[in-house]
């Protein structure tokens, strides 16, 4: 299937684009100043309209763009809207309207535009957005070492260990002992600057983070080995099948593993970063790639931990760009809609934050 990954050649025509948010309806407010005339309320406005310059020829438009609004009723389901009798051009702003309501049901953040082509061809298109909100999706594998340690919690740390293969070997997150991690870069440094002050000056704050340095490098790699090993992944509907712990913490571990097996059985083959370098940045601004704000980390928490924050902190404040899930979509003939949208990511994100929200739980 092919995805539009930028709308080429594409300039804004006459229509406004419109933008729509989870959870951004809201109640009609109640006027104070009593009951308006049943003839007011009978009443349908047609949406506000500024004739601009270069307004399209009539019958190019309406061709051009009813057919792009089929193609979204085709991809979309949506039902019909008696549109063609209003007037030109509130016709067409009336069925954008109506289209834009309907895309915003799913509760995925929209940006939706009347677009004209180079060949004055009037379309529909969709950008919608995943808005990461500045979060750092580091999820720590110390916890999951420490409750492989813990024999009644076998189960439940296996649970984890297939949660774990399959974000690493299908959604692609990095790992942070990899030589080109962008967290592995942050780790080194920090290590490199250790050696020299511990040369210098042996304070009990940096003998603790010679520890920790110790325990993400060693228990990094024990951990590396288990999830890249594909055995959790191939054999993880047996684990949630066989699954007969019934405390508080593993019942919590089974809800996050069936919510992550859904999502693997749905998407099978996508990658996290699937739709997060979709956008045109300016190459002269510092970029905030995905894969920056986006790893397995040793641990969330520690003098280690609070460097490395500050290290990735002080490296974003020099960007201005930041990468995030985007997709682009221009509804005509020549390119086939991709009708999910964003579902994955409006899933695969949430289930990050429940999973390190669990592992936080650990002792």
């Amino acid at each position: 299937m092919e995805i539009i990954s930028a709308v080429s050649k594409v300039r804004k025509g006459y229509g406004q684009a419109s933008r729509c948010a989870p959870g951004s309806g809201r109640q009609n407010k109640i006027s104070p100043f009593g009951t308006s005339s049943d003839g007011f309320l009978r009443q349908s406005f047609l949406p506000l309209f500024e004739r601009g310059a270069g307004f399209p020829d009539k019958k190019t438009a309406e061709k051009s763009f009813f057919e792009s609004l089929k193609v979204l009723k085709k991809a979309h389901n949506c039902a019909d809207w008696e549109v063609h009798d209003k007037p030109y051009p509130y016709n067409i702003l009336l069925a954008h309207h109506l289209a834009e309501q309907e895309l915003c049901k799913s509760g995925q953040d929209i940006e939706f535009s009347i677009v004209q082509d180079d060949d004055r061809t009037v379309k529909l298109a969709g950008k919608t957005i995943y808005n990461t909100e500045n979060t750092l999706y580091y999820i720590p594998i110390l916890p999951l070492y420490r409750l492989l340690q813990d024999k009644r919690q076998k189960k439940s740390a296996e649970l984890l260990l297939s949660v774990f293969t399959y974000l690493y070997h299908i959604a692609g997150i990095p790992y942070y002992r990899e030589e080109y991690s962008a967290l592995g870069y942050h780790y080194e440094s920090i290590e490199d600057w250790f050696l020299e002050e511990w040369e210098n000056d042996e304070k009990e704050e940096l003998t603790t983070m010679r520890q920790e340095l110790n325990r993400a490098s060693y228990y990094g790699d024990i951990i590396f080995k288990k999830i890249y090993n594909t055995y959790y992944l191939n054999h993880f509907k047996h684990k949630i099948e066989s699954f007969t712990l019934s405390d508080y913490f593993g019942q919590k571990c089974l809800e996050i593993a069936k919510k992550t097996f859904a999502i693997f059985e749905q998407y099978p083959n996508e990658s996290i970063f699937r739709n997060t370098s979709k956008e045109n940045f300016d190459e002269d601004d510092g970029i905030i790639r995905a894969q920056q704000y986006i790893s397995f980390i040793a641990d969330n928490q520690g003098i280690l931990y609070d460097n490395i924050e500050r290290a990735v902190n002080d490296e974003f404040n020099e960007c201005s760009e930041m990468e995030q899930p985007v997709l682009l979509q221009v509804y005509d003939n020549e390119n086939i809609p991709y009708k999910e949208g964003l579902d994955f990511e409006y899933k695969i994100f949430p289930l990050i934050n429940d999973l390190c929200t669990l592992l936080n739980q650990i002792p």
